[in-house]
């Protein structure tokens, strides 16, 4: 009777999915997970629980200076005097578009965090989001809303590390938070993935809009299914969401994306071992390669794109990997390298012809490095940081494009951050960073009017975890 009820469950969601195949074999999957975990699982509670439920808090703070007295281009003169030719947008840049020597004090992000053990198999959390805008006045005011808030059922966990768990509600992205903990300075910089690349900069009349873009939103509302490996060699992500972030929650059609990730730890059996040897000896630090994680992730989607009347679809797809590995000195200091490598897929309904689309592919690659030098008196507090990124948002490079502005041809950028960082206690750190991004034309504008290809900051970044 049991397997005709599931027989009945499955064919009834199937008739429901609509005709996309790959979201249909993904919903159909995580359905069919929640029946078997529920038919092969009993309960776990304990009559002796008790729940349990911790506050913390994030705040990203600091100060940044305008090194070069420069900034990306915003206003052009469009008199007869400003003609030039050589110039990125046929005109030259009106000078004296900002303050000299500017600089401030900001706070970049804050959050609290609520998190509750509810049961032995059910946990929650729930994180609102600080940040700040520009309201219509130009004043920079603070909100917040709703970044996190889900719970998270865990149905299967066995003593070799094997586990499924399923979350509902507003969950991270399981590619940039998790790529953040091991690039380990998000108060620093984003990710890759994460960082607001600059993707267009449209000239109307005697003014520069620039337009800034991510490859996804950190956090969405939706369901995902966590599968890890047996000793944990591996943890395996499946989710699927509505698709246009946190920041949106609103927002409702009939379109959903889907992303699968993966991260995989092929170190994971022999580190456990060496730690359990290791505490024997009464060790508490591993010495060698104490970390190395491979992953990738595929999403699938239209990013808050919805119908299209035209007759072609919106389409948002993006795909990558990364690497990271660690290496524990002797007595005290470590290095850590890795690398993030993601790419685009966009494609948009063409205004010029039914059922065609345009498309944009986009790629980037990111290096990174931490040294902390093997110094026991330093105690590990200290740290130096490298980083580079590469990144195009457009790789058809047109080179018949004879059009001014930023286009196809000059669109790449690339950006450099070079720093210092010191942590008191686990609960704060800080330092200063040097970063300069790049472009392939003069879109940055001194204050003198004159033009370049570069933009420098100085930061002092704070971070408080508590």
């Amino acid at each position: 009777m049991s397997f005709l009820i599931i027989n009945i469950k499955i064919n009834f969601v199937i008739l429901l999915i609509k005709k996309d195949a790959m979201k249909t074999i993904t919903v159909v999957f995580v359905f069919f997970l929640i029946i078997t975990a529920n038919s092969l699982l009993y309960s776990q509670d304990k009559d002796d629980f008790k729940p349990s439920y911790t506050l913390g808090g994030v705040v990203f703070s600091g100060w940044h200076f305008n090194i070069d007295n420069a900034d990306f281009i915003s206003k052009l003169d469009t008199s007869a005097a400003g003609i030039d030719n050589n110039s990125a947008y046929g005109y030259k840049p009106t000078a004296n578009q900002f303050e000299v020597s500017k600089n401030t004090f900001y706070i970049d992000r804050a959050y609290l965090d609520l998190k509750a053990v509810l049961s032995p198999q059910i946990k929650a959390r729930l994180t609102p989001d600080f940040y700040s805008f520009t309201d219509g006045s130009g004043k920079t005011q603070y909100a917040y809303q709703i970044k996190f808030a889900y719970a998270e059922y865990t149905p299967l966990t066995t003593e070799n590390g094997t586990s499924l768990s399923f979350t509902l509600g507003v969950s991270p992205n399981q590619w940039a938070p998790n790529i953040d903990k091991y690039w380990g300075y998000r108060f620093v910089a984003r990710t890759l993935t994460d960082y607001p690349w600059v993707s267009a900069a449209v000239k109307s009349g005697n003014t520069v809009t620039k337009t800034t873009s991510t490859y996804f939103s950190t956090a969405d509302l939706g369901l995902t299914a966590k599968f890890t490996l047996p000793d944990k060699y591996a943890d395996l992500y499946v989710a699927v969401v509505n698709g246009n972030g946190f920041r949106n929650l609103n927002f409702d059609n009939r379109f959903k994306d889907v992303q699968v990730t993966a991260y995989i730890y092929p170190l994971s059996k022999y580190l456990t071992k060496k730690t359990e040897k290791y505490k024997k000896a009464g060790k508490l630090r591993l010495d060698g390669i104490s970390d190395l994680t491979l992953g990738g992730f595929y999403y699938l989607g239209k990013l808050d794109k919805g119908e299209n009347y035209a007759g072609a679809q919106y389409q948002r797809n993006r795909f990558g990997g990364m690497l990271s590995a660690k290496y524990n000195f002797k007595k005290a200091g470590f290095v850590k390298l890795g690398g993030e490598f993601s790419v685009q897929k966009n494609e948009d309904p063409s205004t010029l012809t039914s059922y065609t689309s345009i498309t944009t592919d986009a790629r980037g690659v990111s290096a990174f490095m931490e040294f902390n030098p093997p110094v026991e008196s330093l105690k590990e507090k200290l740290s130096f940081i490298a980083r580079y990124d590469v990144f195009d948002p457009n790789t058809t490079d047109d080179a018949m494009s004879s059009s001014k502005g930023f286009n196809n041809r000059n669109d790449q950028q690339t950006l450099l951050i070079l720093g210092s960082f010191y942590r008191p206690s686990k609960v704060l750190g800080f330092g200063l960073s040097y970063q300069i991004t790049k472009f392939d034309g003069d879109f940055i504008v001194k204050y003198d009017g004159t033009t370049s290809n570069s933009l420098s900051r100085l930061f002092f970044n704070t971070v408080l975890e508590f």
